[in-house]
This record gives structure tokens, sequence and C-alpha cells, in this order.
């Protein structure tokens, strides 16, 4: 008799066990890790889509930011997380521009499993109302006549922003002087406070800034306006320049570290596309002057690889170091 009821009693421990293991994901809260300091229009993407997923997944999704050497902290931290899809990363275009300009420990590409694409955005240039341009095109005269004396702050080296700066100022024929801060947040303190001329960001940080005449929309550098500056010209739209092709986007998506199971990659992504296709989701992050995007999965990624290439053709070319 007890040799039946012992072996009743493992048999249900291994059907217990079987079924802890097997329970369908999330079975606990996940972790959505912003690589930059709080305040910044990442966070708020962040914090956006994370409230829409725990609504959708049953579990909760907390933002944690971890800024530090340029985004590199926060995503080195996801790409070394257990591989569970419990540890999510807000990624940025930066994954794909700053392995080209230093020696990492992660890989962009080997590293990750994208989820899919959140947002895309242009930036705005915007100047202290102490700078004395007019438009776009008196700026560029002036650093043609100063050469690294106009100054303008990014939210770290190697990031989209420095990024967007740079390779305006190539294409331009100028040299600006760099000043990277960690984050938009004291970034967007100091041209306030004039400590720098100008900044490339995108518009949820300036806007309001913008609008109450505190900075100065020079242009904007999309290949079409933002309805939030309808009156803001393109770089490519400002004849006296003679940059009728220039554009520059960056984004925002998610991945998990490489290694992920599929299916729970595949409910991720699932979840994420039914986020993106929800109305006020579009309509906040168009408020926030981004543009809502729909790619996940292998379209994202070809995304980051694409970007992967031609950041690193473009930093070859204009010769783009690090500060």
């Amino acid at each position: 008799m007890n040799h039946f009821k012992r072996a009743w009693l493992f048999a249900s421990w291994v059907l217990l066990s079987g079924w802890a293991v097997a329970q369908p994901f999330p079975s606990k809260p996940l972790k959505f890790i912003v690589p930059f300091p709080a305040g910044g229009g990442a966070e708020s993407t962040a914090r956006l889509v994370a409230q829409k997923l725990s609504e959708r997944l049953g579990q909760a999704v907390v933002v944690e930011t971890k800024p530090g050497a340029g985004g590199n902290i926060g995503t080195e931290f996801v790409a070394r997380s257990p591989k569970d899809g419990y540890t999510m990363l807000l990624a940025t275009s930066g994954m794909s521009i700053q392995p080209h300009l230093a020696r990492l420990a992660w890989d962009p590409i080997k590293d990750f499993a994208p989820i899919g694409l959140i947002a895309s955005y242009a930036l705005v240039i915007a100047a202290h109302p102490s700078v004395g341009a007019q438009n776009l095109q008196d700026l560029v005269s002036q650093a043609k006549a100063n050469p690294s004396k106009i100054s303008y702050g990014s939210s770290g080296s190697g990031g989209p922003l420095h990024m967007g700066a740079e390779l305006f100022s190539h294409q331009a024929g100028i040299k600006l002087l760099h000043v990277p801060y960690k984050g938009n947040a004291p970034m967007t303190l100091a041209i306030l406070g004039g400590e720098i001329n100008l900044v490339f960001d995108s518009l949820v940080g300036p806007l309001p800034n913008i609008r109450a005449g505190k900075l100065k929309a020079l242009a904007w550098t999309g290949k079409k306006r933002n309805p939030n500056l309808p009156d803001v010209h393109t770089v490519a739209e400002i004849k006296g320049l003679n940059m009728p092709q220039f554009e520059y986007e960056s984004w925002n998506g998610v991945v998990v570290a490489a290694g992920t199971p599929p299916e729970v990659v595949q409910k991720l992504s699932q979840e994420l596309a039914q986020v993106m296709a929800m109305p006020e989701v579009k309509e906040r992050l168009s408020g926030m002057g981004y543009e809502p995007r729909t790619e996940m999965r292998e379209d994202f990624g070809a995304i980051i690889a694409n970007d992967f290439k031609r950041f690193g053709q473009v930093i070859r070319e204009a010769g783009i170091k690090l500060d």
C-alpha cells in the first residue's frame, strides 16, 4: 500500500512540476529597460507602450532606466539578461551606429532578437534665442565663417542625435562643436540656459519650449514637414543650402536577448502589434512628434541590419569619431 502511495505522490509531483514549467508566458512581471536617463522622449515612449502591453499581457511591465555610456550600459544589460523574454530593451537606432564608433561588448544583430518597431522620428534643429541666425541658411553661413565656434548638444556620443548633427554638418560643409550630455533632459537644460547654441533633437522635448518662444526652430530633418510645426521648413526645402536630398530619421523599437524561445518572441511581437494598432497609441505618438510604426520581427530586424550597414558607410566616409 505504501509503495503505491509513494508512486502516486511521485507521479503527482512530476505532473505539478511539469505544469509549473509549462505555464504560459508571461507568468510574472516584465522589465522594460530604457538605456537613457529619465525625462526624455525614449522614456515617454516606453511608458506608453509598457502600459498598453501590461493590459494585454495581464502582467506588470515595469519601465526601468539604466543610463550611461550613450545607452551602452542598458543595452549590454539586456544582451546579458536571461534569455526568457522577461527583460526587454527600448532600442534606438543608436544601436546600429555605436558599434562603428567603439569596441562594445554587444552586437546589434547577433545579441538581440527583434520584437517590433514602435516609432520613427526626424529631428528639429532648434537654436537658443541668443543665436543671431534667423534661419538655417544664416546659421550655415555663420558656421562656415567661424568653424567649431557654434556648439550643439546631444544626448550622448554615438547616439542618433549626434549622428544626425554630424551627418548634416558633413553634407553642409561646416564644422560644429559637439557637446555631449548624459541624456535629453540635461541637454535641454543646457540649451535653455544658453550653455550651447543648438540642439538636433526629437520633437517631444523642444516642442513646448519652441511654442513658448524659448527656442527657435530652424528646420526639420524629415522628408516632409511635421504637422506640429507646419511653418518650419525641411532641410531639403531650403534652396539656399543646396541639400535637396537630405533626410535623417531615427527610430525606437523593442528587442530582447538573442536565444529567447521563438514562441516567446512571437507572443511579445503579436501583442506589440496589437498595441501599435490602437488609435490612442498612434494619436499619443503623433502628438509627441513621432511617426507610429508597425514593422514587427523580421521586418524590424531587416531595418536594424540595413541601418547598421548604412551608418557604417556614412561614418567611414565622413570620418566621424567619438568625442
